[in-house]
């Protein structure tokens, strides 16, 4: 509700933090691995798909996959001293948001031809910012009081 009534007022150039998005990927990076991801991934999938598009599906599909892949990608990263430094989470937040956005478009344009296929433009480039700024910021939050949460 957050992200299409108060964000919406807070723009830059044209974007808006996702914030579906962000909690999800807060919720898989600091969480085991288990079946709560799929849960996080379908729950979250759906408030995408019911808030931003006319189709159902897409975006749980595509939240599976980035929830399977993280994980799989922390598993990958040895760290002995921190299990969730800043200096993974701020690369893959990145790389899978913008995964995400392609691959979403993608699939709205191979479905409904009034979707143009995405360009990396400025408000494409400013929107990945934005969201991992407020996702930086949530990472702190989870940081410190994750345990208690």
């Amino acid at each position: 509700m957050l992200q299409n009534s108060f964000f919406s007022y807070y723009s830059l150039l044209g974007a808006v933090p996702n914030l579906v998005f962000i909690f999800f990927f807060l919720l898989v990076f600091f969480s085991a691995h288990g079946w709560e991801n799929f849960v996080y991934a379908i729950t979250a999938g759906i408030f995408l798909d019911l808030l931003s598009y006319t189709y159902i599906g897409p975006s749980i599909v595509l939240l599976i996959v980035i929830g399977f892949l993280l994980k799989k990608t922390q598993l990958l990263l040895v760290n002995k001293g921190d299990n969730y430094p800043f200096v993974y989470f701020a690369p893959l937040f990145v790389i899978f948001f913008a995964v995400y956005q392609v691959l979403l478009m993608v699939y709205l344009r191979f479905f409904d031809a009034s979707h143009a296929l995405i360009a990396v433009d400025l408000r494409f480039v400013v929107g990945i910012i934005y969201s991992l700024i407020i996702a930086s910021l949530g990472f702190l939050i989870f940081k410190k009081y994750g345990k208690k949460i």
